[in-house]
């Protein structure tokens, strides 16, 4: 087919709307985030719970498509590229570094603030000495996580955009 074929275009297509969908959308839930840690407690539970159920729809799909999609681009390229380029074995790497991170350190994170978050609403507290409960000492060391755990994954998918832009090694 090659790299010219409707397919590898059609293709090309659904991997830079997956690409932009599923990155792009990831940009979002931290702000979301800033702005339901200057609301009251059940409101930002509700933020943080709708953010975090979004982000199943919105983003972690679209990235594993995006990936299904550009490992298909190197199969109908017709060995333009092919897995062995340098370049393709950095974005596996980064890709699937990316998401090993995601699915084990940060969304685990999230999940355990939004159980935080959810105990402070319903008022299922351990009160602290003499001051806030425990849960909004360990939910604010868990935002600081967060916070560092999302940079790193931007960070991750920039080095996805410069390997995809550069080709090193072509």
């Amino acid at each position: 087919m090659g790299t010219g074929s409707f397919a590898y275009q059609l293709f090309f297509l659904l991997h830079l709307l997956a690409v932009i969908v599923g990155f792009g959308s990831s940009f979002v839930w931290p702000v979301l985030a800033a702005m339901a840690r200057q609301q009251e407690p059940p409101v930002a539970y509700a933020m943080s719970n709708a953010g975090f159920q979004a982000a199943k729809v919105l983003t972690t799909p679209f990235i594993w498509a995006a990936g299904g999609f550009g490992v298909a681009l190197i199969v109908l390229s017709d060995e333009a590229w092919k897995f062995s380029d340098t370049w393709i074995s950095i974005a596996f790497l980064l890709f699937f570094a990316a998401a090993l991170f995601s699915l084990f350190v940060h969304v685990p994170n999230l999940r355990a603030m939004l159980a935080l978050q959810e105990k402070l609403v319903s008022g299922e507290v351990t009160p602290g000495p003499g001051g806030p409960p425990a849960e909004v000492a360990e939910l604010q060391a868990r935002g600081k996580r967060a916070r560092m755990y999302g940079g790193i994954l931007h960070l991750l998918f920039l080095l996805l955009m410069i390997d995809m832009i550069w080709k090193p090694g072509t």
